[in-house]
């Protein structure tokens, strides 16, 4: 009896712990939603005034920076902004910066022979899409980070580069008021995994890692509370103390009922078969998310996937079988998405990826590629070959619906139609 009573006590405190760290989490991951909106909406916001400058010098000055000093002067005036100097590009070499003083040992300089620039300017170049870079060490001197965006003329192609250089210390110092804000502990590595930024130098245990900005940014950031993680203090100690003493009382229970009574209150989150999240948590998962999209402006992609003809599997080889194709499946949908999107299994066949904070519908569309080539051939389980095909559909909050369940309800839709095609 006493070694029972011993086992429960272990296992109270073990469960109330575990509980306060899930909570944590979820804390955690809420605050982190508030910190990675508010960073990108500030350094968005500075990217989002190249666009402007590009299609001033396409439509209204016929691509003669000469005449942009004033343009750009208006564009910066009266506002939050940090930048510290817009270049303007013809093919690779610099042949004007603003503001000019300061700067003036730019002017001439081809990037495409300056080693730490090459690769980025050339690959604005190559691809005609916005580049994002750094921190690096700047050729006018100090350390910034650079956004570049492609100037094409419609007759003739790629003409040249606008840039912005954002000053790396009013970055870091606004990292360090949203980290003190959210009573997080940061820290965010480029998209070459350097670390260049830490709001406490000390080694982080178990962080949260999430992605700012994949396509563009791509920074892997790695968060924990300011504290660290709950360990066990006095408050556990009380419990502990108070949960012997009611072991004492409740000792004929049994230490692997309370194990199952856990597993329980786990499964409340997590899919008990495959370990992806179930349907109980995107409740307050989709409120998190669409709430912080509705602050930033921003688009959250839903993609639904259904198996093909399940049932049939199970018919033929057994519900073993089947169990292990919708683990398998997991394992699928783990690998092909990224750090800040979440996988749920929602139905029996049936699964969810939720990508938040996206541009546009291209990182949907591109993700299903992926999805369909991983199912495209047999699978080799428990000495059967089985073929798993899937079905797949897609929808954009708040393009395709006011709410998460009318974008939820488009998806299913376009599942359906997928389906229904490729039965055709």
């Amino acid at each position: 009896m006493g070694f029972s009573a011993f086992l429960i006590l272990v296992s109270i405190i073990q469960n109330y712990h575990e509980q306060r760290l899930q909570d944590e989490i979820l804390e955690t991951t809420k605050s982190y939603m508030v910190f990675q909106t508010e960073l990108e909406n500030r350094i968005y916001t500075n990217i989002y005034l190249l666009n402007g400058y590009v299609a001033y010098l396409k439509t209204e000055c016929g691509l003669d920076w000469r005449q942009s000093p004033n343009y750009l002067s208006s564009l910066v005036e009266n506002r939050e902004v940090y930048i510290r100097n817009i270049g303007t590009i013809m093919d690779t070499t610099i042949v004007s910066n603003y503001p000019l003083e300061g700067n003036e040992s730019t002017l001439g300089v081809d990037l495409a022979t300056i080693e730490s620039q090459k690769q980025m300017v050339l690959e604005t170049k190559k691809t005609l899409k916005k580049t994002f870079q750094g921190p690096m060490q700047l050729v006018q001197g100090g350390e910034g980070f650079v956004v570049r965006v492609p100037v094409v003329r419609e007759d003739t192609g790629y003409w040249g580069q606008v840039s912005i250089v954002l000053e790396a210390a009013r970055i870091y110092e606004a990292i360090d008021a949203l980290a003190e804000k959210t009573s997080l502990n940061i820290r965010i590595y480029n998209a070459k995994e350097d670390s260049f930024y830490s709001y406490d130098e000390n080694p982080m245990k178990d962080p949260l890692v999430f992605v700012i900005s994949p396509s563009l940014m791509n920074w892997k950031v790695e968060v924990t509370p300011i504290t660290g993680w709950s360990h066990f203090g006095a408050t556990h100690i009380i419990v502990g103390v108070a949960s012997l003493l009611a072991s004492m009382i409740v000792g004929f229970l049994s230490y692997y009922s309370l194990k199952t009574n856990y597993r329980i209150k786990h499964n409340s989150i997590h899919d008990s078969l495959t370990g992806l999240l179930n349907r109980h948590f995107l409740n307050d998962y989709q409120e998190l998310i669409i709430s912080a999209a509705e602050r930033r402006k921003a688009l959250v992609g839903l993609l639904l996937l259904d198996l093909d003809n399940f049932k049939n599997i199970n018919d033929t080889y057994g519900h073993g079988i089947g169990d292990e194709v919708l683990i398998e499946t997991a394992r699928i949908l783990r690998k092909v998405v990224r750090t800040n999107e979440a996988v749920f299994r929602i139905g029996g066949d049936e699964f969810l990826i939720i990508f938040p904070m996206i541009e546009d519908a291209t990182v949907l569309e591109n993700a299903g590629n992926r999805i369909l080539e991983m199912f495209h051939d047999e699978f080799r389980i428990k000495d059967h070959d089985v073929w798993i095909a899937s079905s797949i559909g897609m929808g954009v909050y708040p393009t395709d619906g006011k709410d998460f369940e009318e974008v939820l309800q488009v998806a299913d839709n376009n599942m359906y139609e997928h389906k229904k095609s490729k039965k055709n």
